[in-house]
């Protein structure tokens, strides 16, 4: 070692830990290492020492070393750290990303750091800068921090392929940082890394899940603060936690719900700030500030807090609500006490009983280290970006050099010879690069540098949409486009308090049509898009618990060894649910009521989106496009317009496993998430200009590799299609079985799936029956004519005047046959009704009007006032409302009447001119 690093240490932390001299080993060596070990434990130093021991010792050019790390606010912390060592061994280390002015990196090219810092993209722009190129040759060690946060998405496989690149002018050394992950050797084997150092100790959490229920001292701060007594007896439970131990984290899994939690404990007096992705870097800073200086006893946070930024010393992490993953749990825990020796110490406060059982399970699964395996993903349009970025830097290139190239990154290891010719075929047509047939080379073509600089990243730009109100004309606010991706028109959402039905999405404008709904019921909430998705191997262990329990209690305790649990508040939880169906990990349950199918499942939630996606389609085929669908992690909720029957859906569960992929992937192409993600792989391919809107999107990249491209990326990320394949195949083994169950009342767990947990609301929610009967309202107020398709005689009327009036006959000529028409349809249908009296023959259009309206009078004369309910609705003309008629009367017509026009605001757009909406409809 050499002497200065030697003293630095001695100034720094005195001598190396374990884990510190036996990465200096490894490194000194020779060998690309991966370092795997908790926050705390000095992975920082691990890697960067012996890194800067070879500069001093091998006297190592400029830039020597590139240290990768996925935030720029990561950057910004470990700048502050890593100059501390800079200036003490004579090394430069400066840092480069987006934000880094011109004149410093000007300064950079003429005078390299010696290590230099820089995001994933920046290294995709500094390979193409020709004065950096030379700088760059002399790299000899690479460092990647938080490798878990770039392994298993795009930005990860960008990276691997430019180090490939890096690799081509480069000799160099590979050094991976991460915390404790479930696939050690793929990730090894991702990084390219030959050995793995770990930490020869175990990190010690004390972990805690409360589940608690009010007191009267809660009655009382309920009442002062306007909150319901379980709210209440949360945060004093919370508040408690953090007087007793000093400094916290407060945890919460979404922006929305860190700002209402820090609302309402500062409306208490409490000392506390918020910290998420969505504030300014100054408003991060000063939250950060705040905690380190003491002036605030707790910051409530996001995962944003979970890498390793430096606020000093924290003594407890508090979870509010269930972290849904073990890697998640024990990255925030990690962050109390982190010093190696001490004892993270960690608390859970759930908020209902199936949030209680979820977090027993992952608090145990994270003490006995069962960690999630994170996916790693390629991806073909990262490729075609690669393939242009190489031809930047060379010019021209043999055809099959960049398929070369690209194999020797892990996640192109099996990329087929077609798949790339077929990357290739897309980036001539968006003429980015040409082929030269005769001398069998690709070279480079005008517009490639644009595209290139334009899609560095591969995270979509996060568009903030506005939210406008069609009823009040104004704009109510903003959404994230991550989150109206999973919209649809017709669909609901929860925003401020309120619940919004989609009317039209407008992607050109960026602009959400809505109208309230009045209905907070299996509406979507707006911070949905941020929730982490809970693993399959979490929900099925759920389902295991929730068996144990039923047939011994004490041996269910058992299985939770370790986590300090009350016994008295795991008895009151399933005492919740004793007596009712709930869902195991050997039981499905269909559970069918009268506003809602729910299935009962314990699969996490991407395999319940894929199983979901199945059964709605299934549903479509028979009934139409009347239900809603929302798949959770442990149930799959539909809204039903009449109650359906368990044993039917149970049959389609019972399938053919071989037809899930194929069924699922036809539902996937009918969504607005389908057709946003396709809208982004397509511009990363460059088929598309950065700002190119394309209405029809599905339909101009239909069976070419843009299409399999996203909808490999909707698998991995959202629909976890092989899981779901297997627990069908469970179910045709006997392995498991489906139960059904016909309710009048949804079951507890089946009330807290179908509603929207009030903790998030300011408003309460309405009843269902409430909601038709505005809806009902809403109809009695439409405008529509009464005609007499015999004589024409018509009056225009509101359709609550003709609810007590006898529908028989027409006041002028006394005919039964009495149509409820629209206005303009009236217009249409007169003059057509003139030459029909007088012989005359009609053109075909004007025979679709006449026959028209005789079907709406036939519709009125058999089913009455019913009739002109279905008749006055949107979107349902003779046709569909002979339909509905015939199937459904009452509350139920109502029901399907709502659907229906959910339907034609999808597909018709109601609020167009009124004329356009009448000519649509015909």
């Amino acid at each position: 070692m050499h002497p200065l690093l030697r003293k630095a240490i001695r100034e720094r932390f005195g001598r190396l830990n374990r884990l510190q001299q036996d990465s200096f080993r490894a490194v000194s060596s020779g060998k690309s290492v991966l370092i795997i070990a908790p926050t705390g434990s000095g992975k920082t130093e691990a890697a960067v020492l012996p890194v800067f021991n070879e500069i001093l010792v091998g006297g190592l050019k400029p830039i020597s070393a590139l240290y990768i790390a996925p935030l720029k606010a990561l950057n910004r912390d470990l700048l502050e750290r890593l100059e501390w060592w800079g200036k003490k061994l004579g090394i430069t280390v400066e840092v480069r990303h987006g934000d880094t002015s011109a004149y410093r990196k000007a300064r950079q090219v003429k005078n390299p750091p010696q290590m230099l810092i820089i995001t994933p993209e920046t290294l995709g722009v500094i390979l193409t800068v020709k004065s950096l190129r030379k700088h760059l040759e002399n790299v000899k060690f690479v460092i990647v921090d938080e490798i878990a946060e770039l392994v298993d998405n795009k930005r990860g496989a960008q990276l691997l392929l430019n180090l490939e690149r890096l690799a081509e002018m480069a000799d160099f050394k590979r050094i991976g940082m991460t915390a404790t992950v479930g696939n050690e050797e793929e990730v090894r084997e991702w990084l390219k890394a030959e050995s793995i150092v770990k930490p020869n100790w175990k990190k010690s959490y004390r972990l805690h899940v409360l589940y608690p229920s009010p007191t009267e001292e809660d009655e009382k701060l309920a009442r002062e603060l306007s909150l319901s007594p379980e709210i209440a007896s949360r945060l004093r439970l919370l508040w408690r936690i953090v007087e007793e131990h000093g400094t916290a984290l407060i945890f919460t899994n979404t922006r929305q719900f860190a700002e209402i939690l820090a609302h309402r404990l500062k409306a208490g007096g409490k000392p506390v700030e918020v910290h998420h992705g969505s504030l300014s870097r100054e408003a991060r800073i000063k939250a950060e500030k705040a905690l380190k200086e003491g002036r605030i006893k707790a910051l409530i946070c996001t995962s944003s807090m979970e890498l390793g930024i430096d606020i000093g010393d924290v003594d407890v992490v508090i979870q509010y609500m269930s972290p849904r993953q073990v890697n998640r749990l024990v990255q925030r825990v990690g962050r109390a006490r982190h010093r190696i020796g001490e004892v993270s110490e960690g608390y859970i406060i759930a908020t209902n009983v199936e949030d209680y059982l979820q977090s027993l399970i992952i608090a145990k699964r994270a003490l006995d280290g069962r960690f999630e395996a994170v996916e790693p993903i390629g991806g073909l349009d990262v490729l075609a970006h690669f393939v242009v970025g190489l031809l930047i830097e060379y010019k021209k290139l043999p055809l099959e050099r960049p398929y070369e190239i690209a194999k020797r990154a892990y996640v192109y290891r099996d990329l087929d010879w077609s798949d790339y010719l077929d990357v290739l075929k897309v980036l001539e047509d968006a003429r980015l690069i040409g082929h030269d047939g005769e001398k069998n080379l690709l070279y480079l073509r005008r517009g490639a540098f644009k595209y290139y600089y334009e899609n560095l990243s591969t995270i979509p730009d996060e568009v903030s949409w506005r939210v406008f109100d069609a009823g009040s004309g104004h704009v109510i606010g903003r959404l994230d486009e991550s989150f109206i991706m999973d919209l649809e028109e017709g669909m609901e959402f929860v925003t401020s308090g309120k619940s919004w039905i989609v009317l039209k999405i407008d992607d050109e404008a960026k602009l959400l049509k809505v109208r309230e709904s009045k209905s907070l019921e299996s509406a979507i909430p707006s911070w949905e898009g941020e929730m982490i998705p809970v693993p399959f191997g979490v929900a099925f262990e759920v389902g295991r618990l929730k068996r144990e329990l039923a047939f011994d209690f004490e041996r269910a305790k058992g299985l939770l060894g370790g986590v300090e649990f009350s016994e008295e508040e795991l008895r009151r939880a399933f005492e919740e649910i004793k007596g009712e169906v709930f869902s195991t990990d050997r039981d499905i349950v269909v559970e069918s009521t009268p506003k809602a199918l729910i299935i009962h499942a314990d699969f996490g939630n991407r395999v319940n989106e894929a199983l979901g996606r199945l059964v709605h389609s299934l549903l479509i085929l028979r009934y139409g496009r009347v239900f809603s669908i929302r798949s959770q992690a442990h149930a799959i909720v539909f809204k039903t317009p009449f109650q359906l029957n368990p044993e039917e859906v149970k049959g389609y569960l019972y399938g053919e496993p071989e037809t899930l992929e194929f069924i699922v992937s036809r539902a996937l192409r009918d969504s607005h998430a389908y057709r946003w993600r396709m809208l982004n792989v397509a511009k990363r391919f460059g088929a598309l200009r950065r700002d190119a809107k394309i209405r029809r999107i599905e339909r101009l990249f239909e069976g070419t590799v843009i299409e399999r491209e996203t909808l490999n990326e909707l698998y991995h990320d959202k629909v976890d299609v092989k899981k779901g394949k297997l627990v069908l195949e469970m179910l045709k083994r006997g392995t498991m079985r489906v139960k059904t169950e016909l309710r009048r009342e949804p079951s507890t767990l089946a009330k807290l799936n179908i509603t929207v947990a009030g903790e998030f609301l300011l408003s309460g929610t309405l009843e269902r029956d409430e909601v038709l009967e505005l809806f009902r309202k809403r109809l009695l107020e439409h405008e529509v004519v009464l005609v007499c398709t015999n004589c024409g005689w018509h009056s225009k009327t509101k359709v609550a005047r003709l609810q007590n009036i006898e529908l028989r006959q027409c006041p002028r000529c006394g005919s039964r046959m009495l149509a409820v028409a629209h206005p303009i349809d009236v217009k249409e249908f007169l003059p057509v009704l003139e030459k029909v009296r007088h012989g005359k023959p009609l053109e075909k259009k004007e025979e679709r009007t006449y026959r028209k309206l005789l079907k709406a009078a036939d519709l009125v004369d058999s089913y009455g006032f019913e009739a002109v309910l279905a008749l006055a609705s949107y979107g349902t003309g003779p046709d569909t409302a002979a339909r509905l008629l015939a199937q459904y009367k009452g509350d139920a017509l109502i029901v399907a009447l709502m659907e229906r026009e959910r339907q034609f605001i999808r597909t018709r757009r109601f609020w167009v001119d009124r004329k356009e909406e009448k000519e649509s409809e015909k």
